[in-house]
């Protein structure tokens, strides 16, 4: 495996956006500004994941692939309580499996925002439609969003797939 650094990965040109060397991508975890981390098993040219940071973790947003190099979903964690809580889950739907999709491609999007008090707000839009459908959700349980704060590094504990928990129906 592999692991690239830069400011963003770019599906197209199947590489980072202004790539940095690993040591840049330490100082910018001490200091700023936020890098992206991508991991690329052997023999891919789409990474399996790719993590936007922060500061020192003071965000993370782990972006995951399809085959084709469509974003699947992005979970994005913060810190509350000397932890990391998992604050929003985007899913994405798209037309075919047959090629790449960019984001505004998508068929329907899943945004399902959480809380560490067990509340939830989940937005469901199907492209083409006005109207989204937006429900709200309490005694969510949230136990599995709360993990261990993040240190540099430490890129596959957040690169991992989830399985979605609480609301799930749109």
């Amino acid at each position: 495996m592999t692991y690239r650094y830069g400011r963003d990965w770019h599906p197209v040109l199947k590489k980072p956006i202004d790539e940095i060397a690993e040591t840049a991508a330490k100082q910018r975890w001490a200091n700023g500004p936020a890098f992206s981390v991508s991991k690329l098993s052997p023999s891919h040219d789409q990474p399996d994941y790719t993590l936007l940071v922060g500061r020192e973790g003071e965000v993370v947003r782990t972006k995951r692939y399809r085959p084709t190099g469509a974003i699947d979903t992005i979970y994005t964690f913060e810190p509350e309580a000397d932890q990391m809580f998992l604050t929003e889950v985007v899913a994405y739907a798209y037309p075919d499996e047959a090629k790449y999709y960019g984001q505004h491609q998508s068929a329907a999007v899943s945004t399902i925002g959480f809380r560490s008090d067990g509340s939830a707000v989940r937005r469901f839009s199907v492209s083409g439609q006005r109207d989204a459908r937006v429900s709200r959700y309490t005694d969510v349980d949230v136990s599995a969003h709360w993990v261990p704060m993040i240190t540099f590094g430490d890129w596959d504990r957040f690169g991992a797939a989830r399985e979605p928990t609480g609301p799930a129906t749109p």
